[in-house]
Protein backbone atom coordinates (compact mmCIF):
# COMPACT_ATOMS: atom_id res chain seq x y z
CA UNK A 1 0.00 0.00 0.00
CA UNK A 2 1.29 3.43 -0.91
CA UNK A 3 1.77 6.13 1.72
CA UNK A 4 -0.80 8.93 1.64
CA UNK A 5 1.35 11.46 -0.20
CA UNK A 6 2.42 9.05 -2.94
CA UNK A 7 -1.17 7.87 -3.42
CA UNK A 8 -2.33 11.50 -3.66
CA UNK A 9 0.46 12.28 -6.12
CA UNK A 10 -0.46 9.29 -8.30
CA UNK A 11 -4.14 10.28 -8.36
CA UNK A 12 -3.22 13.87 -9.26
CA UNK A 13 -1.01 12.71 -12.13
CA UNK A 14 -3.67 10.31 -13.39
CA UNK A 15 -6.66 12.64 -13.13
CA UNK A 16 -4.79 15.66 -14.50
CA UNK A 17 -3.57 13.64 -17.48
CA UNK A 18 -7.11 12.47 -18.22
CA UNK A 19 -8.59 15.95 -18.02
CA UNK A 20 -5.87 17.96 -19.77
CA UNK A 21 -4.21 15.20 -21.83
CA UNK A 22 -0.78 16.02 -20.47
CA UNK A 23 1.26 15.46 -17.33
CA UNK A 24 1.19 18.46 -14.96
CA UNK A 25 4.31 20.58 -14.66
CA UNK A 26 6.06 21.06 -11.32
CA UNK A 27 4.14 24.26 -10.57
CA UNK A 28 0.81 22.46 -11.06
CA UNK A 29 1.94 19.55 -8.90
CA UNK A 30 3.02 21.94 -6.14
CA UNK A 31 -0.32 23.73 -6.26
CA UNK A 32 -2.41 20.56 -6.32
CA UNK A 33 -0.49 18.70 -3.60
CA UNK A 34 -0.01 21.69 -1.33
CA UNK A 35 3.71 20.88 -1.10
CA UNK A 36 5.96 23.74 -2.07
CA UNK A 37 9.36 22.05 -1.99
CA UNK A 38 10.22 20.27 -5.25
CA UNK A 39 12.49 17.88 -3.32
CA UNK A 40 9.48 16.42 -1.47
CA UNK A 41 7.60 15.93 -4.72
CA UNK A 42 10.60 14.38 -6.46
CA UNK A 43 11.02 11.97 -3.54
CA UNK A 44 7.38 10.91 -3.97
CA UNK A 45 7.86 10.50 -7.72
CA UNK A 46 10.97 8.37 -7.15
CA UNK A 47 8.93 6.14 -4.83
CA UNK A 48 6.18 5.78 -7.46
CA UNK A 49 8.83 4.84 -10.01
CA UNK A 50 10.40 2.28 -7.66
CA UNK A 51 6.98 0.70 -7.14
CA UNK A 52 6.42 0.62 -10.94
CA UNK A 53 3.43 2.97 -10.99
CA UNK A 54 5.17 5.43 -13.32
CA UNK A 55 8.17 5.62 -15.65
CA UNK A 56 10.20 8.81 -15.45
CA UNK A 57 12.94 8.88 -18.07
CA UNK A 58 14.17 12.49 -18.00
CA UNK A 59 14.55 13.42 -14.32
CA UNK A 60 14.75 17.15 -15.11
CA UNK A 61 11.33 17.28 -16.79
CA UNK A 62 8.21 15.95 -15.07
CA UNK A 63 6.43 16.18 -18.41
CA UNK A 64 8.22 12.99 -19.48
CA UNK A 65 6.46 10.88 -16.82
CA UNK A 66 4.38 8.01 -18.17
CA UNK A 67 1.73 6.47 -15.94
CA UNK A 68 1.76 2.68 -15.90
CA UNK A 69 -0.94 2.19 -13.29
CA UNK A 70 -3.26 4.93 -12.03
CA UNK A 71 -4.56 3.25 -8.87
CA UNK A 72 -3.01 1.91 -5.70
CA UNK A 73 -2.80 -1.85 -6.24
CA UNK A 74 -3.91 -2.73 -2.72
CA UNK A 75 -6.80 -0.28 -2.52
CA UNK A 76 -10.09 -2.16 -2.00
CA UNK A 77 -12.95 -1.60 -4.41
CA UNK A 78 -10.78 -0.61 -7.35
CA UNK A 79 -11.56 -2.36 -10.62
CA UNK A 80 -8.89 -4.87 -11.55
CA UNK A 81 -7.82 -6.54 -14.74
CA UNK A 82 -10.50 -8.86 -16.13
CA UNK A 83 -7.98 -11.71 -16.19
CA UNK A 84 -8.37 -11.97 -12.40
CA UNK A 85 -11.80 -13.54 -12.71
CA UNK A 86 -14.02 -10.65 -13.59
CA UNK A 87 -17.72 -11.11 -14.29
CA UNK A 88 -17.57 -12.91 -17.63
CA UNK A 89 -20.00 -15.57 -16.45
CA UNK A 90 -22.77 -12.99 -16.31
CA UNK A 91 -22.27 -12.13 -19.97
CA UNK A 92 -21.74 -15.67 -21.26
CA UNK A 93 -24.39 -17.65 -19.34
CA UNK A 94 -27.43 -15.37 -19.67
Amino acid sequence: MLPDFERKLLRILYNFSLKYRRIPDMRDIQRLTGRHHPEEIEKGLFRLEEEKYIVWEDRKDVGTIRILEGWDRTQPGVPRDSSEGGNTEYWTKY
